[in-house]
């Protein structure tokens, strides 16, 4: 399957097939396992609590406290949204699967999947939270690795669209 194939292209697909891989696993695993039980949302929320108040004694700047209650927001989100979250999820990682594959098989419509992937991705939390709760650096930075994968995949656009070689899909 990997033969022929750009060097680049093979660890940038290599490395997205296990990350998609072990999102879908734990996705499904989650799904067939369902929503946490209410005894550990308590013990995850006094966890987090009891972090909120050892982190307030560092007497912290007012940001760092706002993006650590902003999660403590999304915890609750995903655990009140947990089918729907967890499903979309896993639905947006067999996306990012796909498209690589597709990708390794030269056809360009991987590359539009793998674009719409990150972006659905990155995103992904504004389908349970308003923008208000959401903060601000999390988007940016999933955005800005997505963008860095999505340009270097892009180094590869001449190899995937050059058709003098042809596809063998059954290698």
């Amino acid at each position: 399957m990997f033969r022929n194939k750009p060097k680049s292209l093979v660890i940038l697909g290599v490395l997205t097939i296990i990350n998609t891989s072990l999102a879908i696993l734990s996705g499904l695993t989650s799904l067939i396992s369902g929503p946490p039980s209410a005894e550990q949302i308590k013990k995850e929320n006094l966890e987090m609590a009891k972090t909120i108040v050892d982190f307030r004694q560092l007497d912290p700047p007012p940001e760092v406290m706002e993006l650590i209650e902003k999660i403590q927001q999304i915890s609750t989100a995903v655990n009140d949204n947990f089918l729907f979250f967890t499903g979309i999820s896993t639905l947006f990682s067999i996306i990012g699967f796909a498209s690589v594959i597709l990708m390794l098989r030269k056809e360009i419509y991987g590359f539009h999947a793998y674009i719409v992937y990150s972006i659905l991705s990155s995103i992904s939390i504004y389908f349970i939270l308003s923008p208000s709760e959401v903060p601000t650096p999390l988007i940016v930075v999933n955005l800005l690795f997505s963008g860095l994968f999505i340009y270097l995949y892009s180094r590869n656009l001449k190899w995937i669209k050059d058709e003098t070689e042809p596809t063998n899909h059954f290698e």
